[in-house]
């Protein structure tokens, strides 16, 4: 049997994000299959910058068959697994139960979508998506 594991995500400039306090969300906008967040990251939470500044993100996931919000404390008292065993803020979960059992059209390649996580301030943030992008701008950077 297969189980699933964490695959951190490393961000070219960023580098892993790490802990609760690191990404902060103010919208989450879904148009057609595309799921954008946009917020700040924390800079002393990114193993590449740990200086206290805020950088203004914008998180797109690209054909999102499924995505899904939990409250943080109720998504720890579940004692989800996949979250338990990493701290790092937003990762891939490699071979995903969740993924495994979803049924997808008939036309889609279920080897082409990944389960991705985004663990935030105030909520965890499931995605089952083909690929995602973050823009950040450095230019617009806060203390």
């Amino acid at each position: 049997m297969i189980v699933e594991h964490n695959h951190l995500i490393e961000l070219e400039e960023l580098g892993v994000l790490y802990g609760r306090d690191c990404i902060f969300v103010d919208n989450v906008v879904q148009t057609g299959s595309t799921l954008k967040f946009k917020g700040k990251i924390n800079g002393r939470l990114a193993s590449k910058i740990h200086d206290n500044i805020w950088i203004p993100y914008e998180l797109t996931f690209k054909q999102v068959i499924k995505y899904s919000s939990c409250e943080l404390d109720t998504f720890e008292a579940s004692r989800n697994e996949a979250y338990a065993t990493c701290k790092a803020s937003f990762f891939i979960i490699q071979n995903s139960e969740c993924l495994k059992k979803i049924p997808i059209r008939y036309d889609y390649k279920k080897y082409d979508y990944k389960h991705f996580m985004v663990c935030t301030y105030d909520f965890i943030f499931n995605v089952l998506a083909v690929d995602y992008k973050l823009k950040h701008d450095f230019n617009k950077l806060e203390n």
